[in-house]
């Protein structure tokens, strides 16, 4: 794009490299010069957020368009304030342009409401009350007559069909298609149903993909809108992409064309890392999913999360055949190599177990990092150790399958840590503080979007009337500066480790009323800052069956080596880092690492094109590039052969057979 050529100079990221303490490669560099639309493959533990926060730090600083911003889209809450972050803490004083007009950072949800969806219901007089398909669902079960409620009862022995309400927008016409019905009918529940359906959305009670239909709306109508957004936003960032669906993308080209030259459009993402297929029956994008690493503009496949030894363990399982990498320093491997016990190293391990032996997996893979990590190290506060799993629902003793909870009886899916749906704040905050070294940004957020809650149930709204969000508890809070003060409040609430006593809650409480102003609240506001004692004290702790292991809640287990293990699924720790990380093998139709053992011990070195193996090799592929340190799989017996033993021992695993009597590390 013309008027963006070279406004990024060598000079510009020599200065910002120099300013915010940074280094950046050749193949970085170009895309930080880059000012053409372009696609980023980037690899796990690559910088992509320093990466992306960096380019948006040098436009800021050369930015003159007057009314014309930069768009900065991500999939995730976590991602966009992740970024917000950076522009924040950046030492760049022009970055802090970027939080405010004319330009815009937020989820794609966000931007499409906002820019397109929005705007066109009000002009047709429906005020915008929330988006939120679990509220929606429940508004309609509690409108619809008994006899409706009855009928959907008898259709939702599997799933609640109420979430299958789907809006289209086909040929001019908008239609909704009513769950279990698969046209008109003259059936009173069919009528009931439209009848509900229809009125949710004359008062602005959204379902979220209800906001991409009516944003399709306004693009079909006026032609001229797409450009009219151009031109406010004619340099667009998309963080995230590989999870990027369908539907969303296809929306995002009709507003910012990839192949127009009145906008330039960046896309980052890392198609190996595409976990999210099938999510709520919706396809993944194929505009970037479907690219070959050739196909990418750029591909950064240098990793500082992982050592070169781990790195040719995980390369095996890339979809697009990356070839992966690390970027540690030879002063950051001595470091790390201070946290290992042995002076060659962590040997990565594969443990083989059998019927007999499956539900001893979690204490040899504890046994192993007991013995590989230094007894100070594991005492550490940021010390992470993961047992993950594709597959973590209940189990049904009359089936064949293998999931988390055949190696764990004590897991339970359900019980995941979900702060947002907490009853209390001081419930919130402590699961916050459980987890704030692992994910520090996303409990951060959690944590605000907390405090959001408590004064939504307070009543209080922003300068327009309207419910408090992200962005406008932001403004408010600047414009009483008080923002600092803020931010310093919740950033002590999460890593203060002091016992939460009744008179420190007290404290945290008044601080919070104090920025706020407020005293006087109704009384789910108040009780929702009830103080409460901690379920997750040491009475609740059951203990194992395995001597010395202990079962905690939310899924954890402590050892007596004073380190806790988390049991997670796979999508749940997307984006994390650990030290220790075990894949559990598990059965989705058919069993994951036996799909891909060839792949992983080298036997088969052709593309991965069978579906089922692309599933499931994503998803190994980013449970696989989580730890740090140490990566073991566990796989039974019967799925692996000597030769694919020898093979793994040949590339430098250590295959482990675990026995009754117990396993040798």
């Amino acid at each position: 794009m013309g008027q963006f050529n070279e406004l990024i100079k060598r000079e510009d990221i020599d200065q910002l490299s120099q300013s915010e303490g940074l280094n950046f490669d050749d193949d970085r560099i170009a895309i930080l010069e880059s000012m053409q639309s372009i696609d980023v493959q980037a690899c796990p533990g690559s910088g992509k957020t320093t990466l992306i926060a960096a380019k948006l730090m040098l436009l800021a600083k050369k930015w003159s368009l007057s009314g014309q911003g930069i768009c900065v889209l991500s999939h995730t809450n976590v991602a966009k304030d992740e970024i917000i972050e950076r522009l924040i803490q950046s030492k760049t004083s022009e970055a802090q342009r970027l939080l405010s007009y004319p330009h815009f950072i937020g989820t794609i949800q966000e931007f499409v409401g906002k820019f397109l969806a929005f705007p066109w219901l009000r002009s047709n007089q429906i005020d915008i009350n929330h988006v939120d398909t679990d509220a929606c669902v429940e508004l309609i079960a509690s409108k619809i007559s008994l006899a409706t409620k009855a009928y959907v009862d008898r259709k939702s022995q599997f799933s609640n069909v109420l979430y299958d309400f789907d809006l289209k927008y086909e040929g001019g016409v908008l239609s909704c298609n009513v769950p279990t019905f698969n046209g008109e009918s003259a059936s009173n529940s069919y009528k009931d149903l439209k009848k509900v359906r229809a009125e949710l959305i004359k008062n602005g009670h959204l379902f979220y993909r209800d906001v991409f239909t009516f944003a399709q709306i306004p693009l079909v109508k006026n032609t001229n809108l797409a450009s009219i957004v151009q031109k406010r936003f004619p340099f667009v960032f998309i963080d995230e992409m590989q999870d990027t669906q369908k539907f969303q993308d296809e929306l995002l080209q009709q507003t910012f064309p990839l192949d127009n030259e009145s906008v330039t459009v960046q896309r980052f993402g890392d198609p190996d890392q595409a976990i999210f297929h099938g999510i709520g029956n919706e396809e993944s994008n194929e505009s970037f999913n479907g690219k070959q690493a050739d196909d990418m503009d750029f591909v950064v496949n240098k990793s500082h999360r992982f050592d070169n030894t781990l790195a040719s363990k995980i390369k095996s399982l890339s979809v697009n055949q990356i070839t992966l990498s690390s970027e540690l320093s030879d002063q950051a491997l001595a470091d790390r190599s201070n946290a290992c016990t042995q002076e060659a190293g962590f040997q990565h391990s594969i443990i083989i177990f059998d019927d007999d032996t499956l539900d001893g997996v979690v204490n040899s893979f504890a046994d192993i990092v007991t013995k590989y990590f230094q007894e100070e190290y594991k005492v550490t506060e940021g010390f992470t150790v993961k047992i993950v799993g594709a597959v973590g629902n209940e189990i049904d003793p009359s089936q064949d399958q293998l999931k988390i909870g055949h190696y764990w009886a004590a897991y339970d899916k359900n019980k995941a840590k979900n702060s947002l749906k907490a009853t209390s704040l001081i419930d919130v905050v402590r699961n916050a503080r459980q987890a704030s070294a692992l994910d520090f940004s996303g409990n951060y957020k959690v944590l605000i979007d907390s405090i959001i809650k408590w004064l939504i149930l307070s009543e209080k709204t922003d300068e327009n009337g309207r419910r408090i969000t992200a962005s406008s508890l932001h403004k408010f809070l600047k414009g009483e500066d008080k923002w600092v003060r803020f931010r310093n409040y919740v950033y002590s609430l999460l890593i203060d480790k002091t016992s939460l006593t009744q008179e420190r809650w007290e404290s945290v409480c008044n601080e919070l009323k104090a920025i706020f102003g407020l005293q006087n609240f109704p009384d789910k506001a108040r009780q929702y800052l009830n103080y409460s004692e901690n379920i997750n004290s040491d009475e609740n702790i059951a203990v194992s069956p395995s001597e010395g292991m202990m079962s905690l809640p939310e899924n954890k287990i402590r050892h007596p080596d004073g380190f806790d293990i988390h049991l997670s699924t796979i999508h749940g720790v997307k984006g994390e880092t650990h030290d220790a990380t075990l894949i559990l093998e598990t059965k989705n139709r058919s069993y994951d690492v036996n799909q891909l053992i060839n792949y992983i011990s080298g036997g088969d070195n052709s593309k991965i094109t069978q579906k089922t193996k692309l599933k499931f090799s994503r998803q190994l592929y980013v449970a696989a590039s989580r730890p740090k340190h140490l990566l073991c799989i566990a796989m039974h017996s019967s799925r692996i052969n000597d030769e694919q033993k020898q093979a793994l021992t040949d590339l430098g695993w250590k295959v482990i057979s675990n026995s009754q009597e117990g396993v040798a590390v």
